[in-house]
């Protein structure tokens, strides 16, 4: 709902652009800030709608950069459809006729826009579907428990890893589709074309800026309920000092209190500006009622109910495959095959088989099999809760190698700018780089701040007499 009420005003958009105006406009620098702004965008709203916002900005940029460094022989070739608004004709933007290097940075640009989306969502517990089952996971086989995750915790652990992420992302996509030479270029001073390319990107950025106009009131209305909501969850139980959540017994108030608290200042709030007695010079006007941020049609018409049904069908099939004794099953295949190894190694396993099969299922249906799995392989050998099932609620977000392994991906390949290949062989190398990053957060910072040398007491309470009983897996 917040993130509707965000896209309703355009205020995501305003945001996306402003940002874009404080980058550089070389290649280098502009494919880095896009990556920056999507995968802040991405910490606040799922990674579709953060992709089906920022590939439009993207391939519009494209567009003005590149349709006029097309081949001209070419271009009189090009279908041209024609604008009977304007009476013109309008060149679509075909990468087939640009050289090699204008070609990579398309290539580049819609990628790192996919990357970013699904590597943002990683940054905080609410912003994907993976990171929600998780919590739902542990609330309910820790119920009331101080598990030591929180809003605040989950950043603090999660924000390190997903700027090495965006790094992985932004060197290898350059590497493989612009070369080494074009990575050290970033450090040499411009050539005349390039300058002349930067002056393109950077006037197309403002002209697209200064088209929205002044800030509305109803942005700014929608930037403070959204920065307040973020706030609450932020402060309502930051581990580090009492929370405003410890003035309610325990387990009474949760983020969603805060959540809906917001929703509900959106159907009220006006859209435009008040129309108080106070405000008005004719005092014996009579009041104009104004429409609220977002309203029931806005909803019915642009929710997405889908993720709704999806999460709930993730939830439903967490909750199957442990009480039907599935997770237990296969905790214990995984446990004699891989329980001569060290938790460590157990750990890079599981990693790699969940990053894997995500690839060919939805994010939401991997972290749903394998997060209550994770549970109980940790109990069955003695490990900490999240040592094994924070990297199986991470892994799902790395489906960076095909169209069709989430939406992210899909939105990006019809665009037509890259080639499945492209996409398998990028993703390839980045899961490998990114099951690297998390292996290491979670055997060092992440180790430390939830302190996993440690069986937790909470664990003990809780334990569903499963270690040490082999007679279970019998």
């Amino acid at each position: 709902m917040l993130s509707l009420a965000v896209e309703e005003c355009q205020l995501h958009k305003r945001i996306a652009l402003k940002m874009l105006t404080y980058v550089g406009t070389r290649p280098h620098w502009l494919m880095a800030g896009f990556m920056i702004i999507t995968s802040f965008i991405s910490l606040w709203i799922s990674d579709t709608a953060c992709c089906a916002l920022m590939a439009p900005i993207a391939y519009a940029l494209l567009e003005e950069i590149m349709i006029p460094k097309m081949k001209q022989e070419k271009i009189e070739d090009e279908l041209e459809i024609p604008d009977f608004e304007e009476g013109e004709k309008v060149i679509q933007l075909d990468t087939s006729k640009l050289s090699v290097r204008d070609r990579g940075i398309c290539k580049c640009m819609m990628l790192l826009v996919a990357h970013a989306s699904l590597i943002g969502g990683t940054g905080t517990i609410n912003s994907t579907g993976p990171n929600l089952i998780f919590r739902d996971n542990i609330e309910k086989n820790f119920p009331n428990e101080d598990t030591g995750i929180s809003y605040l915790s989950w950043m603090t652990f999660a924000i390190p890893p997903m700027l090495f992420y965006m790094f992985s992302s932004w060197f290898i996509v350059q590497l493989q589709f612009l070369g080494p030479r074009h990575l050290m270029g970033m450090f040499r001073k411009p050539t005349e074309s390039e300058k002349q390319e930067e002056e393109i990107a950077r006037k197309a950025v403002w002209k697209s800026y200064d088209q929205l106009g002044p800030m509305t009131w109803a942005e700014k209305s929608t930037l403070l309920i959204f920065l307040l909501a973020v706030l609450s969850w932020v402060s309502s139980d930051p581990k580090v000092v009492p929370g405003w959540s410890d003035l309610f017994r325990k387990g009474y108030v949760t983020d969603s209190c805060s959540g809906l608290v917001a929703v509900f200042l959106l159907f009220i709030w006006p859209k435009k500006k008040p129309d108080f007695r106070f405000l008005r010079k004719d005092k014996n006007r009579p009041s104009i009622r104004q429409e609220a941020l977002i309203d029931w049609e806005c909803v019915r018409r642009r929710f997405p109910w889908s993720i709704i049904l999806l999460l709930g069908a993730g939830f439903a099939i967490s909750d199957a495959v442990k009480v039907s004794g599935l997770s237990s099953l296969i905790a214990c295949s995984l446990n004699s095959t891989i329980s001569s190894l060290p938790l460590f190694g157990m750990q890079v396993i599981l990693s790699i088989v969940v990053v894997v099969m995500t690839e060919f299922s939805t994010n939401s249906a991997t972290a749903s099999i394998f997060i209550p799995i994770s549970f109980t392989m940790a109990e069955s050998v003695h490990a900490h809760p999240l040592y094994f099932s924070i990297p199986t609620a991470i892994g799902p977000s790395f489906s960076f190698m095909l169209p069709m392994a989430t939406p992210a991906n899909a939105i990006v390949y019809e665009t037509k700018t890259i080639r499945m290949i492209d996409m398998v062989s990028c993703g390839i190398l980045l899961n490998a780089f990114c099951i690297v990053i998390t292996v290491i957060n979670m055997n060092t910072w992440a180790y430390w701040l939830f302190n996993m040398g440690t069986y937790p007491d909470y664990a003990l309470r809780h334990a569903t007499n499963m270690t040490g009983n082999s007679s279970q897996c019998l």
